[in-house]
């Protein structure tokens, strides 16, 4: 268990993530190896802002690491929204890499190690299995599927297969073995502008202007859970994960340094309540038109 920070977020979201990794202890980082990072990029478009990993906070994250290393690699894998090419090329995702130096690659192209869960199995890419540095950069979201999407959720973008959606009725297990089998160096949950209700695409923006950051996405699930009004225990995943012994899943029991979390909370509204349902119809119609 170490240290997570939770920091506002004002004019200069480079000086709050700074902040928040500074918190934890700084990057942690040998210097020279390679960092993979895995943002949220689950969608091509971002209506209001809501959707996918803020661009703000990646560049913030390379420009950290830049400090360290010259090898920085980004990574997503194709999914029902489309390849992964052609998610960060039509968000914006490749220009700001481009921009920065940094490479992109997607990870349905990798080469694969095959694991299995229970009765499934799953393609992992090495990739990321063997990074040197490992950063995990969620978004702030609830979901359908899984009533919050943080940090383990965010791995579901790693198995090899584009039709993901079939491995839903399974994600209580294979969302924890992934959060076992892969080992974080950092994570920065991106929860400036969040989403609640239908999400994970769909739902409605809330802002929270925080950054949110630590090491252990079990511990840093459970602390943003609590602070969108969550219990941990009613997520399906959560619950797993603490089941094999990969952190604390009551908050009362984590460090957490910077800002009072407790008087930030602020209930979100879950998937698929009526009023979720009514709220989205203006997400949809920006998701489809813009």
């Amino acid at each position: 268990m170490g240290k997570l920070a939770v920091v506002k977020v004002d004019e200069d979201v480079e000086r709050a993530v700074e902040e928040a990794v500074d918190l934890i202890g700084g990057l942690g980082i040998k210097r020279g190896c390679r960092a993979v990072l895995k943002p949220n990029i689950c969608y091509p478009k971002n209506p209001y802002g809501m959707v996918i990993t803020d661009f703000r906070v990646i560049e913030a994250v390379i420009r950290l690491l830049q400090g360290e290393t010259d090898d920085i690699v980004v990574v997503e894998s194709d999914s029902i929204s489309g390849t992964a090419d052609r998610r960060a090329e039509r968000s914006g995702l490749l220009d700001l890499l481009s921009s920065l130096g940094v490479e992109f690659m997607n990870l349905s192209r990798d080469e694969g190690e095959v694991h299995r869960v229970n009765d499934i199995e799953i393609r992992l890419p090495k990739t990321v299995l063997e990074a040197d540095y490992f950063v995990n950069l969620p978004k702030m979201k609830t979901s359908g599927p899984t009533l919050v999407t943080l940090s383990i959720k965010n791995l579901f973008g790693l198995p090899m297969r584009g039709d993901k959606k079939k491995l839903h009725p399974h994600l209580d297990e294979i969302l924890p073995y992934l959060a076992r089998v892969i080992r974080h160096d950092l994570i920065v949950v991106d929860a400036i502008t969040a989403m609640e209700g239908n999400g994970p695409v769909i739902g409605t923006p809330k802002e929270m202007d925080l950054i949110i950051a630590g090491r252990n996405p079990l511990e840093v699930d459970v602390l943003c859970a609590n602070m969108m009004g969550i219990n941990p225990k009613e997520v399906g995943h959560l619950v797993r994960a603490y089941e094999l012994g990969l952190g604390e899943i009551d908050v009362g029991t984590l460090e957490v340094v910077g800002e009072d979390w407790r008087s930030l909370v602020t209930p979100f509204e879950r998937p698929y309540s009526f009023k979720a349902s009514m709220r989205s119809i203006q997400s949809v119609l920006r998701v489809l038109l813009d």
